[in-house]
């Protein structure tokens, strides 16, 4: 077609053109300088995965991770997803993490390192993987280290084994009178007694750390100001004492060992404990404004009849928390127990608490029952202490399955919960049927 027609030769062309426009890499054109702007405003992971794209984006990682102080060991969404995976998909998934940060160490070339943070279920089976993270932060003087290995990222590894913070990195040795001093004898590490100088702030979750190694922290830090421990199953005692400590900040929170406490002539500012019942003693704080002390300890209440309680299953101290509640319900007749599956299943040490007989309880109804290994403690707890027992009714509905949250809105149950249900419910027989006295009633529904 000629004049001024139609090109589709030339249209076609344009559209190339266009669409070459599109696909040309802007990103890649900018200077240096730039992109090292634009990769040190990202998440390290998101950033380190740029690494990939070329010999110069691998050189641009290099330079941000040089320049980098902070190391937040951020995997939130993989860390949420790890409960829904199956045992092997969920190993990797840990070991990919930990080959991650590994390598980010191996590639910092930067002199110090102001914030190291860990966030992610890790286990003894990588306690060498991190000792060395640990070396790696002191070598670097850091200022705030952060090791958060709760399980799942939200679970105290109460009933898990924890990684242990072993004495040798710091140079000190059990059952030794200078075991948190640094003195005149040579250190079997050198960099035990500068390596955390700087260090201002200091955070254990699900980590067993001692007293030893706390006092330790406290005297040989000058800047420490800021300590949390959380789910340290092995802590059972601390002192805090002398103007020298530079401590303001502490929290120690479900220890399930922690015994007792010292503060004396401290500097402290704020204080919280948040566990069962402690000895503590405070003196000559005059600065401390702010103190918590959150136990499991209920008044006793001598009007309750009927309770209902939700626990999660699988936790290592379910039988501690319901002794609490039984010794605080003297006159207590009837108690219903909905058991919430928040976590998979795996191995598990039981905290067994002391006798607590109970002399009014005559009806225990628990739903959820699914044959776990806390399900079946319950059940021989109340036995042994509830002496005047005379009825257990086991219900295997999950309490979270919409036909029993909404249980007027007649909702059907699945193919899917019909078969855990019946499964649930031939374990209970298996399980308890001789374990329930004849003097009591048993009802499997």
């Amino acid at each position: 077609m000629r004049g001024g027609g139609y090109n589709l030769r030339s249209r076609k062309k344009n559209k190339h053109e266009d669409n070459n426009l599109l696909d040309l890499d802007r990103i890649s054109t900018l200077p240096n300088e730039v992109l090292v702007s634009i990769l040190s405003l990202l998440p390290l992971k998101e950033a380190q995965a740029t690494s990939v794209l070329s010999r110069r984006w691998q050189h641009v990682w290099r330079h941000v991770l040089a320049s980098t102080t902070t190391l937040d060991f951020d995997a939130e969404k993989t860390l949420c997803s790890l409960a829904d995976l199956r045992e092997g998909a969920r190993e990797l998934e840990i070991r990919k993490y930990v080959d991650w940060v590994n390598s980010v160490m191996e590639q910092h070339q930067g002199p110090t390192v102001e914030q190291f943070r860990v966030c992610f279920d890790l286990d003894p089976r990588f306690s060498s993987s991190i000792d060395k993270w640990i070396q790696f932060a002191m070598k670097k003087g850091v200022q705030m280290l952060e090791l958060d290995l709760l399980s799942y990222g939200v679970f105290p590894r109460k009933f898990f084994p924890c990684y242990t913070f072993p004495h040798e990195l710091l140079g000190i040795q059990k059952d030794s009178t200078l075991k948190h001093l640094c003195s005149d004898i040579p250190s079997p590490n050198p960099c035990a007694c500068i390596g955390f100088k700087s260090l201002t702030v200091l955070n254990f979750k699900s980590v067993d750390v001692d007293g030893d190694v706390l006092e330790y922290f406290l005297s040989n830090c000058p800047v420490l100001e800021r300590l949390l421990v959380d789910d340290s199953p092995n802590l059972r005692n601390l002192s805090v004492v002398g103007p020298s400590i530079s401590l303001k900040y502490l929290v120690i929170q479900q220890c399930s060992s922690f015994k007792s406490i010292e503060i004396c002539d401290a500097n402290l500012v704020s204080f919280t404990h948040v566990g069962c019942e402690i000895n503590m003693l405070l003196r000559n704080v005059p600065l401390l404004v702010e103190f918590q002390e959150r136990n499991c300890v209920f008044p006793i209440l001598e009007n309750l009849k009927h309770l209902e309680l939700k626990f999660q299953a699988n936790d290592a101290f379910i039988l501690l928390q319901l002794a609490s509640f039984i010794k605080a319900s003297p006159y207590l007749h009837k108690l219903v127990l909905e058991l919430y599956p928040l976590c998979k299943r795996r191995e598990m040490r039981f905290k067994k608490p002391s006798k607590c007989s109970h002399r009014y309880l005559k009806v225990v109804e628990i739903v959820g029952y699914d044959g776990r290994a806390s399900d079946f403690e319950i059940v021989k707890f109340l036995i042994q202490n509830a002496v005047e027992l005379g009825k257990i009714v086991i219900d295997p509905t999950d309490p979270i399955e919409p036909h029993y949250c909404f249980p007027m809105h007649r909702i059907k149950k699945t193919v899917e919960e019909v078969v855990r249900e019946e499964k649930a419910r031939n374990l209970a027989r298996q399980q308890l049927i001789e374990e329930v006295p004849s003097t009591i009633e048993f009802v499997c529904l």
